[in-house]
């Protein structure tokens, strides 16, 4: 399958969980549906008509969209608007909830099938003219030892090389069922973007049961939302560069799955690719959370209020608001998009 292909079908399939979660909680909480479309406008066909909602597909394949009965008008009667508070604030916190088990799906995925052993370590790719590709290594090598000294993950690894830059090594590797050992001279001055013997590395693919891949994913999970929600003051206390934390438009998230593709058929597993999934899967549920109007955050923002104040804001200005965060938010992803392209993201390599 092309990186584009796969592309297509993760954004497609993380926008499209997003609306099913929206579209399941209204349906539950008895809010009629107009119309349930899979992709974006213009329409197609329809599909078909079910429960009083319109099925259809889209011209644009990249997600989907639901369109309630009164969203913004509170005198449809069995609408959202006119719903009541925890009615609205289940069916808008579904869609980002959708996203966040779609995550954890993700990751758990990951290490169900793609688990990377990191006790041990492989060699993925190595570079030309290395000390790597003279000492007849290949990728695939299972790295065992460097003088005698077991190596039990790359830690190991990069500090014995380290400890021994300028001067013959033997490196005891495990090829096809077999030990061998081969010798080579790690240089105290590669090339940039190679370290001293000229190796990509890897892990070999670990065994684990369901439980096991659950308790990894839900640590993945926790990790990476701990992160998103601390970048803001990181970036404040300059612990890391802007560069590190800018916004992604469709070219920077193509070019990370790309990027992730690549190290992922060399390894012959989706690790890398399962994680960067549940990563803009919880991205999006967060962004959707924010508190800025047009954003199901942004709604939900309404209804706090209208709880607190015991009284609803006019739909009018409630519109309104909805109507200029939407154009606001338009202009932010045309900048971001436009970005991803005069600058595009830097990847490891």
């Amino acid at each position: 399958m092309s990186d584009f292909l796969i592309f297509v079908v993760v954004i497609a399939s993380l926008i499209l969980g997003h609306e099913i979660g929206h579209f399941v909680a209204a349906r539950a909480r008895k809010v009629r549906v107009d119309e349930f479309g899979v992709g974006f406008p213009p329409r197609l066909v329809t599909l078909f008509t079910a429960g009083g909602t319109r099925f259809t597909l889209n011209a644009i394949p990249l997600g989907g969209f639901v369109r309630p009965s009164g969203e913004d008008d509170p005198a449809v009667p069995g609408g959202l608007a006119g719903s009541s508070k925890v009615t609205r604030a289940i069916v808008l916190l579904a869609g980002p909830g959708a996203n966040i088990l779609l995550a954890l799906l993700a990751f758990t995925a990951a290490f169900k099938f793609a688990a990377p052993d990191f006790e041990r370590t492989t060699i993925s790719a190595i570079a030309l003219a290395s000390p790597a590709e003279e000492a007849g290594l290949q990728p695939g090598d299972l790295i065992v030892s460097v003088d005698g000294l077991p190596i039990a993950g790359y830690p190991t690894l990069q500090q014995a090389v380290a400890d021994r830059l300028g001067q013959a090594l033997t490196m005891g590797i495990e090829r096809g069922g077999q030990r061998l050992a081969v010798e080579l001279v790690p240089r105290t001055d590669p090339p940039d973007g190679q370290g001293p013997i000229g190796i990509l590395t890897g892990n070999p693919r670990k065994a684990t049961t369901w439980g096991e891949s659950f308790q990894y994913g839900a640590q993945s999970m926790a990790f990476q939302v701990n992160e998103l929600i601390h970048l803001p003051s990181r970036l404040l206390k300059q612990e890391i560069e802007p560069e590190q934390a800018r916004l992604s438009g469709l070219k920077g998230m193509y070019d990370m799955l790309a990027w992730a593709g690549d190290i992922d058929r060399t390894a012959q597993r989706p690790f890398l690719t399962l994680n960067l999934v549940g990563v803009i899967s919880l991205g999006l549920a967060l962004a959707n959370l924010l508190p800025i109007p047009a954003l199901d955050g942004g709604r939900l923002l309404f209804v706090l209020i209208e709880a607190i104040a015991r009284r609803r804001i006019s739909p009018r200005y409630e519109g309104l608001a909805h109507a200029i965060g939407f154009a606001m938010l338009l202009a932010l992803m045309l900048y971001v998009n436009l970005q991803d392209f005069i600058n595009p993201i830097s990847l490891p390599r």
